[in-house]
């Protein structure tokens, strides 16, 4: 059983350790495989056993191979992985350069590509879950969160507490947090990827009309997460206490993410 407090700092120093740039750079042009995976080829379970329940903070590089090799051992999903291959195949006009003879290792690279991208929105998404529990378990609150692959995948649900689903929404420009839709019982939980060099640029140019929207966003940031030294963006507590102390009331819970919703966007 796993201490809340001590798991969110060994998680938190995890992240900081992932060489985020480097992916970006080796990944970013590497979109072969955007079809629609079968079920069997996803990586959730793999995911959330090692980093949630395990605790096993694997490296991309560590944990890839694992799934890999977990994934060629089972003839059924050997075969879905193949019946990949022929789908990219049957869409090689898409790909000028592909060919018969490198198809297979541009098949393999691009679902490497495409697992470090849900790996790391994952990772995302427990970072909002180890939050929770630190806070819970400092405050001597007890609520269960459920987090798990089944949420995830079948429900679309990346953390639920009583009957309240929660969903990350990575957004990346000032106005986007504003276009965040809600269902009744799945709360859009806002995750700010700014580019922060950019917003700081705008907040002072005079070529930018609203100025203030831009500092304020920057101010709700900084209030609201914080980006280690690779760049990876963590929940701050100040974001999770006011739904922690709301958590009995959906409709307090989504008046509290509204709030803060359009504190990022620099429209409060």
């Amino acid at each position: 059983m796993k201490d809340p407090i001590k798991a969110l700092e060994e998680y938190r120093r995890f992240l900081a350790t992932i060489p985020l740039d480097k992916y970006r750079e080796d990944f970013k042009p590497i979109k072969w495989v955007e079809q629609d995976l079968h079920p069997l080829l996803f990586p959730q379970g793999s995911i959330f056993e090692n980093y949630w329940e395990k605790q096993n903070y694997l490296d991309f590089e560590e944990w890839f191979k694992s799934f890999w090799k977990e994934l060629n051992k089972n003839e059924e999903k050997i075969k879905k992985f193949n019946d990949l291959k022929e789908l990219v195949r049957a869409h090689r006009k898409f790909y000028e350069d592909m060919t018969d003879n490198n198809l297979e290792n541009r098949v393999f690279l691009g679902f490497k590509a495409r697992m470090y991208r849900t790996w790391i929105s994952v990772l995302t998404q427990l970072d909002f879950c180890y939050m929770f529990e630190y806070i819970c378990a400092s405050e001597g609150k007890n609520l269960i969160l459920e987090c798990n692959a089944e949420l995830d995948v079948v429900q679309g649900i990346d953390a639920r507490v009583n009957e309240i689903g929660f969903g990350i929404t990575k957004i990346s420009e000032r106005k986007e947090s504003l276009k965040i839709g809600r269902k009744k019982d799945l709360i859009a939980i806002p995750y700010a990827v700014y580019d922060l060099k950019e917003f700081e640029r705008k907040s002072v140019s005079p070529r930018v009309k609203n100025q203030k929207g831009y500092q304020k966003a920057l101010a709700a940031f900084n209030k609201y997460f914080i980006s280690l030294p690779n760049g990876f963006v963590v929940f701050k507590e100040t974001y999770l206490k006011a739904i922690i102390e709301n958590i009995d009331k959906i409709e307090k819970v989504k008046e509290v993410v509204e709030k803060i919703t359009y504190e990022l966007a620099g429209e409060s």
